[in-house]
């Protein structure tokens, strides 16, 4: 029996939990040996989308979540094997091929398998579970022959399931074990509400019901015969009534299991160095000592983030996430919904809000202080419940107006220095200086002087004189946006090349106005004013601290007030219409780029904006939405008093095809001071420059938005200019001057009408730069490529060219 030398550490597993984990161990350790074991060659698909797929409205091909060659790009180790046992006392997991792998450290994450029922008449075609790719590829195969479906099941998959298969014209039996749906969630109340629009959609529901025996003829199904004595013809029968963790090998090792695996807080199994993570688990509800299997995309995603940081003794505690009080939030047969923590248990005090018609929210209460909420129909105060939940605020004060119209949750919240909502798994040291951004907190940013201190600074690693000259070493800019590594491998930010720098040796982050200095294992440490630092343990640095990698290399962190003649050019590339040239400077990290030809390059396309549109983004507010590397972004114009919708309906403004990203997203909307942008409820977050948002946020020029996989920018140079008390350009105020006329630029599914300024004739027919201006060009629908007006079809990717779609 083979023996093979184990991995540092070993996952079981490639579903969406186990890659997760893959990654951030990865990203962590560079250094580390990582394998993964799975029955299946493939990394993880979109769990989530699988509704879409069924309903026509995602390929197959867009239903993975991470290319083929993950492993491969990522150094990780794949065994396409099985595993039969673990030995945790020699650290040994024995595989069905017979080999047998050691591990420092191991992730179970294998997940569950769909539950089945038990009765007659299983093994029929047209008789399926619902876990699968192959699951849904069964099911599309026959509908041309369907004409009825039993479904069987009362959760959030079946309901999804009757509702796809109700839009694609197909009859639905659905077959509910109890009066309820989802009643670990819902109650009474709800599940009427959801069940009302099901059956106004047409669907035969019929409660306290199920499946006793599946009949049949020449091995098909013909139909089902019910508990109650009902016979329902039907070419297929659908099962979806939930899963069952796979704890086989792990209950025969000694682990501690229920219907699934236990853990701590840690993500730690009974066992040592064995953690778990994903649909495999059993959780515990904190209040309540309620268990269940959650079985969810997002919980599972945090849950793995939590054992990895845990395998690498990185896992913030002081603020962990809790599995019995995560944000769920989806659409209920085209309802809204949200729920947070405890729905649907007695013992709780309830406060209902007044009835509106096909609405319905509730918050459960102990002793004033929230415990859980549901709200159907509207949730555009979920996330305050949750930030309520969190912290455990009393709301008595507030109780008897918690759900006017006219009060805000959130805003009373942040008045009470409330933090925001725990959405996910933090990192140790990731949230250090947080409480500096609530009121009431004494806590300020360095170099900033208070909130008195205005003048914009710059930060800076200095190399004293003789290393900058040994190691060809220049002044590195610290970046807001990105993490700068320091090291000695190719790619890292900061390269020195010298012997006793490890070829991963730290890294610089940023968090509300501080640098975070970190040292990430190095073999000869890091050493700030001559003392060494811990590994991993967080230092927030100071003006003028001696920084030290390895033995030999010193720098000097140094903030300096930014010359206000260069500080576009120099600090804030993000000032369209200011030159910068790549050639004589380095930009800051991961900020636009400005070129001589008038040209804009975002981080993140290869393809700039135009000078032409550059010039058209001077003088109004817009999004850039980079949707494709290798195609220009899409510009979508932004209105006073208009919402744009961001999602992956077709009826939004920015409409973005991709499965991480929700129906109804997010919306950029008007406010008081600017413009703001809010979390419509979605399953994967808004990311506002790399921090997620619990509130409407108030959108900055240069702001970075991150919605699924794809990056948005807030480009609104006019205001930026103004809060900077410096003067527009000359062409700004020629613009500025002249008549305003009505204008629509169209890129892609994105329509935005806006009031702006017409360049006089002498000015519009070339740019500063000589290059055409935005009378002379047209922007594809299909692609937002930018095309001369005169071009019938788009250079980029073909599609018919529409005129008069950019106007000035």
């Amino acid at each position: 029996m083979a023996e093979q030398t184990g991995p540092t550490y070993l996952i079981i597993g490639n579903g969406i939990a186990g890659i997760t984990a893959a990654e951030i161990l990865r990203s962590e350790d560079s250094a580390a040996t990582i394998a993964v074991i799975a029955d299946d060659p493939f990394p993880v698909y979109y769990r989530p989308a699988l509704k879409d797929y069924l309903g026509g409205r995602v390929r197959e091909d867009k239903l993975w979540a991470r290319p083929r060659s993950f492993y491969q790009d990522h150094s990780i180790l794949f065994h396409a094997d099985r595993v039969v046992g673990i030995q945790p006392d020699q650290h040994i997991v024995y595989l069905q091929s017979g080999r047998r792998l050691g591990y420092h450290r191991l992730l179970l994450a294998n997940g569950a398998r769909a539950a089945q029922l038990s009765c007659p008449g299983l093994d029929l075609n047209g008789v399926t579970t619902l876990r699968t790719v192959d699951d849904y590829q069964k099911i599309l195969s026959r509908l041309n022959t369907v004409r009825r479906v039993v479904v069987s099941g009362s959760g959030t998959l079946a309901l999804e399931t009757v509702e796809t298969l109700r839009h694609r014209g197909i009859a639905v039996t659905h077959l509910l074990r109890r009066r309820t749906i989802w009643s670990e969630v819902l109650d009474v109340t709800a599940s009427d509400l959801v069940l009302h629009e099901v059956q106004r959609d047409g669907v035969d529901v019929r409660m306290e019901d199920e499946i006793a025996a599946i009949t049949g003829k020449n091995g098909e199904v013909t139909g089902v015969v019910t508990k109650n004595g009902d016979r329902i013809a039907c070419e297929m029968v659908v099962i979806a009534i939930g899963i069952e963790p796979i704890i086989d090998f792990a209950q025969s090792s000694g682990i501690a299991c229920g219907r699934g695996i236990h853990v701590d807080g840690k993500m730690r199994t009974s066992v040592p160095d064995i953690y778990a993570a994903g649909d495999i688990l059993e959780t515990r509800d904190e209040l309540t000592q309620r268990t269940r299997v959650i079985g969810q995309w997002y919980p599972a995603i945090q849950q793995a983030r939590a054992a990895a940081y845990s395998m690498l003794d990185l896992l913030d505690t002081d603020r962990p996430f809790s599995n019995s009080t995560f944000y769920n939030a989806t659409f209920l047969y085209g309802l809204d919904f949200a729920s947070v923590g405890i729905t649907n248990i007695a013992g709780f005090q309830e406060l209902v809000a007044p009835p509106k018609p096909r609405m319905y929210r509730k918050v459960l209460l102990k002793n004033g202080v929230p415990v859980g909420m549901i709200s159907l129909g509207n949730r555009k105060q979920a996330l305050a419940f949750k930030q309520a939940i969190d912290a455990k605020i009393n709301l008595s004060p507030v109780l008897d107006r918690l759900f006017d119209d006219d009060f805000k949750l959130g805003d009373w919240l942040t008045k009470q220095g409330v933090p925001p909502a725990r959405l996910g798994v933090t990192r140790s040291g990731d949230r250090i200086v947080q409480q500096a951004a609530y009121p009431g907190r004494t806590a300020a940013p360095i170099g900033a002087g208070g909130m008195k201190e205005q003048q914009p600074m710059e930060s800076l690693l200095i190399p004293q004189p003789e290393y900058a000259r040994a190691l060809q070493l220049s002044e590195t800019r610290m970046s807001q946006t990105r993490v700068v590594s320091v090291g000695r491998q190719p790619g890292i930010t900061l390269l020195i090349d010298e012997g006793t720098v490890s070829r991963r040796h730290a890294e610089i982050s940023y968090a509300n106005g501080q640098y975070i200095l970190r040292d990430v294992g190095s073999s000869n440490g890091t050493f700030v004013n001559g003392r060494r630092l811990t590994a991993q343990n967080p230092y927030i640095l100071q003006p003028d601290d001696v920084v030290r990698f390895g033995t030999k290399v010193n720098f000097t962190f140094t903030q300096r007030a930014i010359n206000p003649k260069v500080k576009a050019a120099r600090r804030d590339i993000t000032m369209i219409g200011l030159p910068y040239d790549p050639r004589k400077d380095n930009a800051p990290l991961g900020l636009p780029v400005l070129s001589p030809d008038g040209s804009l390059l975002l981080p993140g396309t290869k393809v700039p904006v135009p000078a032409n549109i550059v010039t058209v983004l001077k003088s109004a507010p817009a999004l850039l939405v980079i949707k494709n590397a290798s195609q220009a972004p899409q510009v979508c114009l932004l209105k006073e008093g208009k919402h744009t919708l961001i999602g992956r309906d077709e009826e939004n403004d920015i409409e973005i095809l991709d499965i991480a990203v929700s129906r109804r997203h997010a919306e950029v909307l008007p406010g008081p001071e600017g413009f703001y942008i809010r979390d419509l409820g979605s399953s994967n977050g808004v990311i506002v420059n790399q921090t997620p948002i619990d509130n409407p946020y108030p959108l900055s020029h240069g702001d970075r938005v991150t919605i699924g996989g794809h990056l948005i920018y807030f480009i609104h140079l006019q205001a930026h200019l103004q809060k900077a008390g410096q003067q527009a350009s000359p062409l700004q105020a020629y613009a500025a001057a002249a008549p305003q006329v009505e204008g629509t630029i169209k890129v892609g599914a994105v329509a935005a009408q806006h009031t702006a300024a017409r360049v006089p004739a002498a000015a519009s027919q070339q740019s500063p730069q000589g290059q055409s201006t935005s009378s002379q060009i047209v922007i594809c629908q299909k692609c937002g490529m930018v095309n001369t007006r005169i071009a019938r079809f788009c250079a980029s990717c073909s599609a018919p060219l529409a005129t008069g779609m950019l106007g000035y």
